[in-house]
C-alpha cells in the first residue's frame, strides 16, 4: 500500500506557479460571481415594503355582544420592550397570530344586517373632564384616539376606564400637518424633512404610549397629518410598522381613494369629519354637526357601511353626538366600533 504522507510516482507534487495559478482561477470565479450578483440586485432595485397579512377577526364575535361591554385588560404576550424607551412597552402579534386589533376589539352583533356606522373621537386626554365625558356618557361602540401628548399621570386613569366601559382605543401618532411649520404637531411629529431614523424613534415613541389599543391613527389633536402621509416612504414605513404589529390604521383624510396603501386590508379611511367647519374663521355650531352626522348616517345607509371622524372633544360636539347616537337605531342604522368596519377588499391575483 502506497504511503499516504507521500505522492505515487505518478502524481507531482503541486509546484508554487500551478497554486497560484489554481488560486487566481479561483478568486476570478468568486469575483465574477460577486460582480454578477450586484447587477442582479441593482436591476431589481431595492427590497421593498412587504405586504402585511390582513388581520382576520374571528367570525364568533357576535357572542360577546350581549355581554358586558368590556375590554380585556393589557396582555403581556402582546408587547415587547420598546428598546429606545425604558419602561414603555410596543405592540406585538402573539401565539397563534393573535394581534392586538383582535385582542382588544369591542363585541358586536355580527348577525345585525342593518347598516354600521362607526364613529371616532380624537384628541383624547389632554382635558381630563371632557375625556371623562366621552369614556362614561358616550355609548360604548365609538372609538377614542388618545393624543400622544396627553400627561403620563393620567395614561393608566384613562386606560382603564376607557376599557371599562368598552370604547376602542387607538393611538394617534402625531404627523407633519398641510400648515407646517406655521401649525404643527408637537417635538414628536413624523416630519417630512427628519431622516429615517429619527421618524422611526418618534413613532416607535406615539406606539408606546397607550397599552391594549386596537390600532393607530393620524388624526392627532385636531390635525390630520396630511403633508407626512404624502410622503412614499415615510408615510409607507408607518404602515409597515402597525401592520407588522398587528394594528389597524385609520387614515384621517377623509375620503381619500388614492391612498398609498390600495390593498392593504388593515387600513381603515376615514369618509367624514363631523365637527369641521367649512371656514376656518368661523365655528363649529350644534346645527353644523347634526347636519355632517345626518350626511354621515345617509352615507352609510347608501353604502352599507360609513366611518366618522370628530375631535378633540368639545361639549356641544359631544352633546350632539349623544343626541344622534341615541335615535341611530330607530332609523335602522347601527353604530359599531372600527373593528366592525371591514377592510378593502384584496387586490386581484394575478390569475384573474
Amino acid at each position: 500500500m502506497a504511503n499516504p504522507s507521500k505522492p505515487s510516482s505518478s502524481e507531482k507534487p503541486p509546484t508554487p506557479a500551478t497554486s497560484y495559478r489554481g488560486l487566481g482561477i479561483f478568486w476570478t470565479v468568486v469575483i465574477a460571481l460577486l460582480g454578477g450578483g450586484a447587477a442582479a440586485l441593482q436591476m431589481l432595485g431595492p427590497p421593498g415594503h412587504g405586504a402585511a397579512p390582513p388581520i382576520a377577526f374571528p367570525a364568533d364575535r357576535a357572542t360577546a355582544a350581549s355581554g358586558p361591554h368590556t375590554i380585556p385588560q393589557a396582555d403581556v404576550t402582546l408587547e415587547e420592550p420598546a428598546p429606545d424607551f425604558p419602561g414603555r412597552n410596543l405592540p406585538i402579534i402573539g401565539a397563534g397570530n393573535r394581534a392586538p386589533a383582535i385582542a382588544y376589539a369591542a363585541a358586536f352583533d355580527a348577525n345585525d344586517k342593518h347598516p354600521r356606522v362607526a364613529l371616532i373621537i380624537a384628541g383624547v386626554g389632554l382635558d381630563q373632564d371632557q375625556t371623562l365625558h366621552v369614556l362614561r356618557d358616550l355609548p360604548p361602540a365609538i372609538d377614542v384616539a388618545f393624543s400622544a401628548y396627553m400627561p403620563e399621570s393620567l395614561e393608566e386613569q384613562f386606560a382603564a376606564a376607557a376599557r371599562k366601559t368598552g370604547h376602542e382605543c387607538l393611538q394617534s401618532i402625531p404627523m407633519e400637518p398641510s400648515g407646517y411649520p406655521l401649525t404643527e404637531e408637537g417635538a414628536r411629529e413624523l416630519l417630512t424633512g427628519a431622516d429615517g431614523e429619527q421618524n422611526r424613534q418618534d413613532l416607535e415613541w406615539a406606539l408606546s404610549r397607550m397599552p391594549a389599543c386596537i390600532g393607530a391613527t393620524g388624526a392627532s389633536d385636531g390635525m390630520m397629518g396630511e403633508r407626512f402621509a404624502q410622503t412614499g416612504e415615510g408615510f409607507a414605513d408607518v404602515l409597515s410598522e402597525t401592520a407588522k404589529r398587528g394594528l389597524l390604521y385609520l387614515d384621517p383624510r377623509t375620503g381619500a381613494p388614492a391612498l398609498a396603501t390600495s390593498g392593504n386590508q388593515n387600513v381603515r379611511v376615514a369618509d367624514m369629519a363631523v365637527d369641521q367647519s367649512p371656514n376656518p374663521e368661523q365655528p363649529v355650531t350644534a346645527d353644523m354637526i347634526d347636519q355632517r352626522l345626518a350626511a354621515l348616517e345617509r352615507l352609510a345607509t347608501e353604502r352599507g357601511k360609513a366611518i366618522g371622524l370628530a375631535g378633540p372633544p368639545k361639549p356641544v360636539m359631544l352633546e350632539r353626538i349623544a343626541v344622534w347616537a341615541n335615535g341611530l337605531a330607530a332609523r335602522g342604522v347601527t353604530l359599531v366600533p372600527l373593528t366592525a368596519i371591514p377592510g378593502p377588499p384584496p387586490p386581484p391575483s394575478d390569475d384573474n
